[in-house]
């Protein structure tokens, strides 16, 4: 079984704690040829919300121009094989097996893991495969993430930066900022959404050392339609009610970062009707994502079910603002103990009507149902707490809203999509 084989990176040993670095890829790649520098042109994502938003705006867009493109994001929701995509295709088990023994092999025993060992898998098969574009989503923070490991991309893009991960990457804004600026690199383009004026001194600091230039996208030069609509001016791109084939205003933003940063890639021109095509075409799951027929919906008649894995309180207003014309949404909730729920249901409290509370699914340590319950209720929430998914959906099933939501985690959104026999590809 393919699972089989992946779970020897888990029983590789492992240090005494975790600490980021890429020295353990950079290693592994060294004994593999170094793949990294053989790759197509590279885009590196970084960011607290919107990478994977943004990473898939730029293939949409890019395959609609007739490109092939490698992807590398997580994590998964369903198949491991979601991580990597190659010239446009998800990779097959058989070609994920064949990597992943070399990977190993290389290794030599040493500690990896899981997360190096299929980066490592990615950049192998992309050093492999021809294509125009690889596009490589950070995992966590950036400046040690072990995506972290060529010198030249063609642009660096930087999404919203907000709270999360405060262990890894440190309590303070201006940390964070300095851990996901660590994939700027001398000489080669940035490009930013929109940041606290922290954040944007941090970048443009880090900038400056690497004497890269680094550009902002405007909110001014955007707007978002009430049809789901872009239209925008971004360089020489003039952009007038292109449809967007992400739900939420927020994503007018991601677009738009996408655009910019496929221009400062000097990749490919950007014709107006292959834009407007890659725009509207545009699929990431579990991003405000619409469930089709299933188990699940079957469950919620009449509802239009929204699944969203976002997690921090950034998210949570995008979410929210998303909600509005539909609120209050009753919604189910499960999120892991170490993410901040109380300012996540804060953010979201204006567009929430019930919430059913359960527990994480699988193994993972998530909030206590009871007691993430009766934070909901402390700011004003109507909430109750159960130990099934099941039970939670009885439950919302009797809220008259034309609209459900299911969130908190991209775990318990890829339990969801599995539930209702979603299919990526």
């Amino acid at each position: 079984m393919l699972t089989d084989l992946l779970s020897a990176f888990d029983a590789l040993p492992k240090p005494a704690s975790f600490k980021l670095s890429t020295a353990p890829v950079r290693r592994v790649l060294e004994a593999l040829g170094r793949p990294q520098d053989k790759m197509p042109p590279v885009i590196h994502v970084a960011g607290t919300n919107g990478k994977g938003s943004t990473t898939a705006f730029m293939r949409a867009i890019a395959e609609a121009h007739g490109l092939k493109v490698h992807v590398d994001t997580s994590p998964h929701l369903i198949s491991v094989n979601e991580r990597i995509r190659i010239a446009g295709k998800l990779i097959s088990d058989e070609a994920l097996r064949s990597y992943a023994e070399r990977v190993l092999e290389a290794n030599g025993g040493e500690p990896i893991s899981f997360f190096e060992g299929i980066t490592c898998c990615a950049y192998l098969a992309f050093s492999e495969t021809p294509a125009d574009l690889t596009l490589i989503e950070v995992g966590l923070g950036g400046r040690f993430d072990s995506t972290n490991v060529f010198d030249h991309p063609a642009v660096s893009v930087i999404t919203p930066i907000d709270y999360d991960h405060k262990e890894f990457l440190g309590r303070h804004i201006c940390q964070i900022a300095w851990e996901k600026g660590g994939i700027i690199k001398s000489g080669s383009p940035v490009v930013s959404a929109p940041q606290h004026s922290e954040v944007a001194r941090t970048l443009k600091a880090e900038a400056r050392v690497r004497k890269s230039d680094i550009s902002f996208l405007n909110p001014s030069d955007i707007s978002f339609g009430e049809a789901g609509t872009l239209s925008a001016k971004l360089g020489d791109v003039s952009i007038e009610d292109m449809p967007l084939g992400l739900e939420g205003p927020h994503q007018a933003g991601n677009a738009s970062l996408a655009i910019m940063a496929l221009q400062a890639s000097g990749v490919f021109e950007l014709k107006d009707e292959a834009l407007r095509a890659g725009l509207a075409k545009v699929s990431w799951p579990a991003r405000l994502q619409p469930l089709g027929e299933g188990d699940v919906t079957r469950a919620l008649p009449g509802k239009t079910v929204l699944v969203d894995g976002g997690h921090n309180p950034h998210a949570a207003r995008a979410i929210s603002k998303a909600l509005a014309p539909h609120a209050p949404v009753p919604a189910i909730i499960a999120m892991l103990s170490v993410k901040d729920a109380k300012s996540y249901l804060s953010e979201m409290a204006s567009s929430l009507g019930h919430v059913a509370i359960i527990p994480m699914p699988g193994d993972r340590k998530g909030h206590d149902p009871e007691a993430l319950a009766e934070v909901a209720r402390e700011i004003g929430l109507s909430a109750s707490a159960y130990q099934s998914f099941d039970d939670a959906l009885a439950r919302i099933a009797q809220e008259k809203s034309d609209h459900a939501l299911i969130c908190g985690s991209l775990y318990l959104a890829g339990d969801v999509l599995a539930r209702n026999g979603e299919v990526i590809s």
